[in-house]
C-alpha cells in the first residue's frame, strides 16, 4: 500500500535535520538603541523583512527600537542587525542573513523579520527601505527617501522633498508641502498638501489628490494611472494648463465634460487653461475616469 503523497514529503524533509513549529506563535526579541547627534541626521534605515516606523520629536538623538520576530528566541537572536555611526551619519541594517536550520511552519506563521520604531529630530535625510513591509512616517522635514518591495507607504505631516515607491501596495501622504513623487507598481495613491513639484504614478490603482492653498506649480505637474480613477482637487485661485486624457473613461474639468472617443464611446481628452495658464498639469489613465475641479 502507497504512502499519501504529503505523508513521503514530510517523512523526506524530517529526516533532513528540518524541524516543524506547528502553533505559529513565534518569538519577538526587542532591544533598544539610542545615537546622540551634533546636528542634523542623515539617517538610513533598512530591513529585508519587516515594518519601518519614523515620527519626530524634541531631542537631539536618535532612538531605535529593534524587534527581532522568528519562530524562537534562539532563531530571533540570530537575525543579524548592524547599527553603525559616524558623525550624524545612522546607519541601521538588517540584511537577513544568518545560518539557521530549515523550519516548516504549519498555519498563520508571518515568517522571520525585523522591524524598527525610531525617533529623530524633525529636520533630517531619511532613506528607509524594506523588502517587504510598511512603511510609516510622521512630523518629518527634509530630504525623505521610503522605498518598500511589497507593502504600504503612510506619511503625515512630512515637508521638503518626499519620495516613496513600493513595488505593490498603496500610498497616502496626508499635509505634504514641498516636492513630493510617489510610485507604486500597484495600488491607490492619495496626497494632500501644499506642494510645488509633482509626479504621481501606479500602474494599476486610483488616485486622489488635495491641492492645498499656497501650492504654486514651479515645475509641470503628471498624475497617471494604468488602470483606475483620478480626482483631482485644487485651489479656486489655481493657475495652471491641464491635459488630461483616458484611453477608456470619461474626463470632466470643472464640470465640464471632455470629447468623447471617434466611435462615440468615453474615451477622451480635455485641454484647457485655469486662471492666468503657466506650467502644465497632465492627468492620464488608461482606464478610467478622470475629475479635475476647483474649490
Amino acid at each position: 500500500m502507497q504512502k499519501p503523497v504529503a505523508a513521503v514529503i514530510l517523512a523526506g524533509m524530517l529526516s533532513s535535520a528540518c524541524s516543524i513549529d506547528v502553533n505559529g506563535a513565534g518569538a519577538e526579541i526587542v532591544e533598544q538603541k539610542t545615537f546622540q547627534l551634533t546636528g542634523q541626521p542623515e539617517l538610513k534605515v533598512h530591513t529585508f523583512d519587516g515594518a519601518i516606523e519614523v515620527r519626530s520629536w524634541d531631542r537631539n538623538e536618535v532612538s531605535v527600537e529593534i524587534r527581532r520576530r522568528a519562530a524562537s528566541d534562539d532563531e530571533a537572536k540570530a537575525l543579524d542587525v548592524t547599527t553603525t555611526q559616524e558623525g550624524n551619519r545612522i546607519v541601521i541594517d538588517a540584511p537577513g542573513g544568518r545560518e539557521r536550520r530549515r523550519v516548516i511552519r504549519l498555519g498563520a506563521w508571518p515568517g522571520d523579520g525585523v522591524s524598527f520604531i525610531v525617533r529623530a529630530p524633525r529636520q533630517l535625510l531619511l532613506d528607509a527601505q524594506t523588502g517587504d513591509g510598511s512603511i510609516a512616517v510622521d512630523d518629518l522635514a527634509g530630504k525623505i527617501a521610503l522605498h518598500s518591495g511589497d507593502g504600504s507607504i503612510r506619511g503625515t505631516g512630512v515637508e521638503g522633498e518626499i519620495s516613496a515607491h513600493t513595488g505593490d501596495g498603496s500610498i497616502a501622504i496626508e499635509d505634504a508641502a514641498g516636492r513630493v513623487a510617489l510610485d507604486s507598481g500597484d495600488g491607490s495613491v492619495r496626497l494632500s498638501g501644499r506642494v510645488e513639484d509633482l509626479r504621481i504614478h501606479t500602474g494599476d490603482g486610483s488616485v486622489v489628490l488635495d491641492v492645498l492653498d499656497g501650492s504654486a506649480m514651479t515645475t509641470d505637474w503628471s498624475v497617471t494611472t494604468g488602470d483606475g480613477s483620478i480626482v483631482v482637487t485644487l485651489p479656486k485661485d489655481f493657475n495652471g494648463e491641464i491635459n488630461a486624457q483616458s484611453g477608456d473613461g470619461g474626463v470632466r474639468v470643472n464640470g465640464m465634460s471632455s470629447e468623447r472617443g471617434p466611435n462615440g464611446d468615453d474615451r477622451g481628452s480635455y485641454r484647457g487653461r485655469l486662471g492666468t495658464g503657466g506650467r502644465t498639469l497632465t492627468a492620464q489613465s488608461g482606464d478610467g475616469s478622470i475629475a479635475i475641479s476647483s474649490r
